[in-house]
């Protein structure tokens, strides 16, 4: 297993962990896991620590063992980056509740949540012509123990009204597997969801 993942195993029988760099580390801990046989993993922010040509090896190898081992990968990541790389659907949260899910390049190319939105104009773009988008939100975020009453990003959205302060809003599909948590998203046009409908959206 060792092997699948581009480590020597005779080299790591003989080395003290210290002496494994982190990329290293982090294949020991993807064959590790491998060796339960499982069909799931969860890789919370995996790739976090490394550097980036690192963490492209990395990401290239979970590619490699989700198609040869027929895994599932739930991947948690705040570098949108990475997560646009290495997600078929996304899953977007803020303090705790999901404010949208869809396929990857759906959601990158068109987010229909204002969170969404302010997360991915906080994209850094290399390119000094390009100017910077307004990122900022309005106040502190609110307390994730006792959160605020009706839509948690309320307190955060200037354009909020009462139905946003005072009533929670359910997930609901605007568009072909395009699913949003929003009284008022930045388009798509409500469409029914079915018993079971987000849970196959999210795999």
């Amino acid at each position: 297993m060792l092997q699948e993942v581009g480590i020597d195993p005779q080299r790591a029988a003989e080395s003290q962990p210290y002496q494994f760099s982190g990329g290293q580390c982090q294949r020991i801990s993807i064959a590790r896991s491998l060796v339960l046989d499982p069909t799931l993993i969860i890789c919370d922010e995996p790739v976090s620590a490394l550097d980036v040509s690192v963490q492209a090896q990395v990401l290239n190898l979970l590619e490699d063992l989700k198609v040869k081992y027929g895994l599932t990968l739930i991947f948690i990541a705040h570098d949108l980056a990475v997560v646009k790389n290495i997600s078929d659907r996304v899953a977007v949260m803020y303090l705790g509740k999901i404010c949208e899910v869809a396929r990857s390049d759906d959601l990158y190319a068109a987010p229909a949540h204002h969170y969404t939105q302010v997360l991915l104009n906080s994209i850094p773009v290399a390119d000094p012509r390009v100017a910077a988008l307004k990122t900022a939100v309005e106040g502190e975020p609110p307390s994730s123990v006792l959160p605020p009453p009706g839509c948690r990003f309320h307190p955060r959205f200037p354009a909020a009204d009462d139905r946003c302060r005072t009533e929670e809003p359910m997930v609901r599909e605007i568009s072909d597997g395009h699913f949003v948590a929003c009284h008022h998203p930045i388009h798509g046009d409500e469409v029914p969801v079915k018993v079971g409908q987000l849970g196959d959206a999210l795999g």
